[in-house]
């Protein structure tokens, strides 16, 4: 915006009675019977001072900042994966997200040495995604219901949240790591251990254990070959959760079930991974199948379990037991 400046200069200097005609210490003088008053303007303005250049880290401060970022976080990541209850887990678990995303952003402020310049952006952006990953997607401590619909035991559900967590964090390292390329190391220090997986994950039962019998026993005897997966054969004259008796065959093995009293039975079989020895049942995976035929108690019988065009006895879908 351009500025004008208006300058007014008296053209008479006024005169009164018993004015003195000496002017007074520290006036102007006169001159040609006029008076004229001029400012000059400052030619000084203020000056900024350029603000100094950022000091480039050396690699060796580079690994010491990255280092005392793992120090900081591990107390925390302990915190979550000592965690006993759900409760104590998820509080910890927000604490944890809180502190990652402090660190994160103290190593936004510092300046990478010359060679990781083009690193440290993908840095942070690996500190970015474990927060995210810690805040929203691990927000619950494993899902409340086995495959097979069954609750899940406590312990379950905290080793997959714990692993999911930990799972989350080794990819944080691994990413940083393939960032920062060699020379420099992080992880070591903060990736917790695996952890022990409780019993009911990939559990088994032995072959041929008969873990549920009822009544006295009989002179029937079953023989069971079973070419696919762990079954459970469970022998019933009507409700198959009131078994007379129920024995574990291994995939690929046989197993022989005495002792059989009933006159006619049942043959019910079910299927799975994931064997719940304490509630004798599969959580994952589960199928559930019953002979069509009854069985005649009078014999000693022989089934293959075998899907095969060439079997001589079906098999329909039952509701679980």
């Amino acid at each position: 915006m351009r500025r004008s400046l208006a300058v007014v200069v008296g053209a008479a200097v006024l005169a009164c009675a018993g004015c003195s005609s000496e002017p007074e210490k520290g006036d102007a003088p006169a001159a040609g019977g006029t008076t004229k008053t001029t400012t000059k303007p400052s030619s000084t303005a203020p000056k900024s001072t350029p603000k100094p250049s950022p000091v480039a880290l050396s690699v060796p401060m580079y690994q010491r900042a990255l280092t005392n970022v793992e120090k900081v976080l591990k107390p925390s990541v302990a915190r979550v994966m000592n965690a006993k209850t759900i409760a104590a887990f998820d509080a910890s678990r927000l604490q944890l997200a809180k502190a990652v995303v402090i660190e994160r952003s103290a190593l936004a402020k510092i300046t990478p040495p010359k060679g990781l310049v083009t690193a440290h952006p993908a840095v942070l952006d690996a500190f970015d995604a474990y927060a995210g990953d810690v805040a929203t997607e691990l927000s619950k401590a494993g899902g409340t219901k086995t495959g097979c619909g069954f609750p899940k035991a406590l312990d379950v559900r905290l080793y997959e949240a714990k692993s999911g967590l930990r799972l989350a964090y080794a990819e944080l390292a691994q990413s940083v790591q393939k960032s920062i390329g060699k020379g420099v190391n992080f992880g070591a220090l903060s990736v917790p251990p695996k952890l022990s997986q409780p019993a009911v994950i990939a559990g088994r039962g032995e072959n041929g254990d008969v873990f549920q019998r009822s009544g006295p026993r009989g002179s029937g005897s079953l023989e069971i070959t079973n070419a696919g997966d762990d079954v459970v054969i469970v022998i019933a004259t009507s409700n198959p959760r009131k078994p007379e008796a129920s024995i574990y065959v291994r995939g690929n093995k046989s197993a022989r079930l005495t002792g059989i009293r009933s006159q006619d039975y049942w043959v019910y079989f079910k299927s799975g991974t994931n064997w719940d020895a304490k509630n004798h049942r599969f959580t994952e995976g589960c199928s559930y199948q019953k002979f069509d035929d009854i069985f005649d108690g009078s014999y000693n019988w022989t089934i293959s379990l075998a899907k095969t065009p060439l079997g001589n006895a079906s098999s329909s879908e039952t509701e679980s037991f």
